[in-house]
């Protein structure tokens, strides 16, 4: 257990270095297994099996209004760069997210098994 310094502004930065960030792939890794294989395989399927097999209708809809989107922010304003400009950036994101979203409800379900074994 790491103790607080009592320099606020200190003790403000210590506190959220273990948040994550782009640079943080260990902790991406550990909160998210297989999740750099999972990204591995959908980057390198076809995008015709992308959009028709593994997408569900819902999202592949979220990923393409998220295009869709995307696109439209560009014509209002020239100086907008989205980070994605093709299409499958958007689906892969989408399978991503889930796979997340997926291990999540994993470990709340791991953990209220757990505490009922405990009682």
């Amino acid at each position: 257990m790491q103790m607080l310094d009592s320099d606020i502004t200190k003790r403000n930065k210590n506190q959220n270095q273990q948040q994550f960030s782009v640079g943080n792939r260990s902790l991406h890794v550990e909160k998210y297994p297989f999740l750099t294989e999972f990204s591995e395989l959908i980057s390198n399927v076809s995008i015709k099996v992308l959009k028709n097999i593994l997408l569900s209708p819902e999202q592949k809809m979220v990923a393409e209004i998220r295009y869709q989107a995307d696109k439209s922010k560009k014509l209002l304003y020239d100086e907008y760069e989205p980070r994605e400009k093709e299409i499958r950036h958007y689906y892969e994101a989408s399978l991503l997210i889930d796979h997340r979203r997926q291990w999540d409800e994993h470990r709340k379900s791991a953990n209220i098994k757990q505490d009922s074994l405990l009682e």
